[in-house]
């Protein structure tokens, strides 16, 4: 190890520098609270409700309310639109506020709220717990739109119900098919849709801090919610204090399309190195053979058969589907093993296979040729932040979407090509702060790659720290109970405990609801004690399916 000796002037320097940055962390944004423009929407009082059910709870330990708030921050005279909040139904004394976000970005973080009080109760040992859902998203409470797609020609790429088998003129008519329908749909609600952003959703989880009466908050963003949670530092660093970013998107530069880029290697290397051998393992459960190679037999026969139209309603896009669920072992159970299971089933030809076949297929997969219509929320978000950011031409796109064929598919068409505004995010504000934040981080999630959260990490220096799972292979840190991450999150969520260096724990085996495993083993670099490895080479992957 080199070690550099400082002259006393450089030495004054680099503490400037150190110190013009930490000012520059501190400075906020105006939050328009002492504007009697907003006040209305500042002194509002909160009436607790009833929550609906969502994905994964019945909401029977919350309680729910709608805060207003504007359609546009910039200015208020642009109408109002509401959103969703959920605390628990009882909660023991606190003096901290941890506001909540679930991330997709179309997720109900009421539901994800109450999963975590459900899951890590000791997060409630000093604080109210509130999710706060984003503006517009289907799964939850609040303003909401709906939009008609476009009138299909029949030539777009997934009229087949093969999405994975595409062709230039394909491509260009599914393209073409989104514009349309975006296009419609952005004229028809252009005043609430302009306003679906991340800077506005920070500016609305500040708003809840200040209505439920706390002068501070904690934070704790899930996925894509890990993004949103650290622009709100960015933007609101004195009122926004511990915060932890529980698998990290590229939160340094937020830039949705070539995230989701990112995703597509890690989400099929983690299909191919992870999954596929948890599937032979488990053959009592999924009946596709007791190796890997067997298994991709088995989804090679599925896939062959769904396209010839063998496998009754069932298209190929349908069997693909399944493969989405795999990073979350929480849909192991409800979803991927029940499906393929009755996938592989099927292929023996008979009627009442085939039937069940069907059934799990059209809960598993939404078949966008029968989609009448769609909540445009998740794509106005990106497109909104970051615009369409995409380089690949359309042969380069055909290409990954053969080689990535477990969700390459999802990145064919680009929601933001010719989009009207310019992109929200104050790219400045990012250069010139820091995320004080702790992160969270399985090795090969495949959804929020280690890749990007790695970058979150090195360069935004020591206000950072990662708490690393080695060798965990799902997405979601908070949904496994492991002593040594929850003991580094609760010691900083509950007193400021910041780990002095990063921190990397060991994953359990394999697991879900059902089906446990005994070993664990290692696709990437080995971890060498706290120093965090390299992420894993996603040039591994090499098994195609072939149409």
């Amino acid at each position: 190890m080199k070690f550099f000796t400082l002259s006393a002037r450089r030495l004054v320097l680099l503490i400037g520098c150190v110190v013009c940055s930490g000012l520059a962390s501190a400075r906020a944004v105006d939050d328009h609270s002492a504007d009697p423009a907003y006040a209305r929407y500042y002194q509002q009082q909160v009436n607790w409700g009833g929550c609906p059910p969502s994905l994964f709870t019945d909401g029977s330990t919350i309680q729910c309310a709608l805060i207003t708030v504007p359609n546009d921050w910039a200015d208020p005279s642009h109408g109002d639109i509401t959103i969703g909040i959920s605390r628990p139904l009882s909660s023991p004394s606190h003096t901290r506020l941890l506001l909540v976000n679930a991330g997709g970005p179309d997720n109900s973080s009421a539901s994800q709220a109450e999963m975590l009080e459900q899951l890590q109760p000791q997060i409630m040992v000093d604080h109210l717990v509130v999710g706060v859902d984003l503006r517009g998203i289907t799964d939850g409470l609040g303003t909401q739109v709906s939009c008609d797609y476009a009138q299909r020609s029949g030539t777009e790429n997934f009229m087949d119900g093969d999405s994975r088998n595409p062709t230039v003129a394909s491509v260009r008519s599914q393209q073409n098919w989104w514009g349309r329908s975006i296009d419609t749909c952005l004229r028809q609600h252009a005043t609430f849709l302009k306003g679906i952003n991340t800077p506005n959703h920070a500016r609305d989880l500040n708003l809840v801090r200040a209505v439920l009466g706390f002068p501070r908050a904690d934070l704790f963003g899930v996925s894509s919610g890990s993004s949103l949670m650290a622009y709100a530092s960015r933007m609101f660093p004195v009122r926004f204090e511990r915060v932890v970013l529980d698998s990290n998107m590229n939160w340094l530069h937020l830039d949705w399309q070539r995230q989701g880029l990112k995703r597509m290697a890690m989400d099929q290397l983690n299909v191919q190195q992870a999954f596929i051998p948890f599937i032979a393992r488990h053959d009592d459960q999924f009946h596709m053979g007791t190796t890997p190679q067997q298994v991709m037999t088995t989804f090679q026969r599925i896939y062959q058969a769904t396209s010839h139209h063998r496998m009754g309603s069932v298209t190929p896009d349908q069997a693909l589907g399944s493969l989405d669920g795999t990073g979350m072992w929480v849909f192991w159970d409800l979803l991927v093993s029940p499906s393929l299971s009755a996938m592989s089933q099927a292929l023996d030809g008979d009627p009442t296979h085939i039937a069940a076949a069907e059934q799990i297929a059209a809960m598993t997969f939404a078949d966008l040729r029968n989609q009448p219509s769609f909540n445009p929320m998740a794509d106005v978000l990106q497109c909104n932040d970051s615009g369409s950011t995409d380089p690949r031409r359309i042969a380069q796109k055909i290409a990954d979407v053969r080689t990535y064929w477990a969700i390459g598919a999802s990145t064919v068409v680009d929601p933001c090509q010719h989009w009207p505004w310019r992109p929200a995010l104050d790219r400045t504000l990012e250069s010139r702060t820091k995320v004080s934040a702790l992160m969270v981080q399985n090795e090969f999630d495949p959804s929020t790659p280690y890749s990007e959260a790695l970058k979150d990490r090195l360069e935004n220096g020591p206000a950072a720290r990662m708490v690393l799972v080695n060798n965990a292979t799902t997405h979601g840190v908070m949904f496994d109970d492991n002593a040594c991450t929850t003991n580094a999150e609760f010691a900083y969520l509950n007193s400021g405990a910041m780990p002095a260096r990063d921190v990397v724990c060991q994953a359990k085996p394999m697991h879900s609801f059902a089906m446990q495993d005994t070993k664990t083993y290692e696709y990437g670099y080995p971890a060498a004690g706290w120093w965090l490895p390299p992420p894993p080479n996603i040039h591994q992957v090499n098994w195609l399916l072939v149409p």
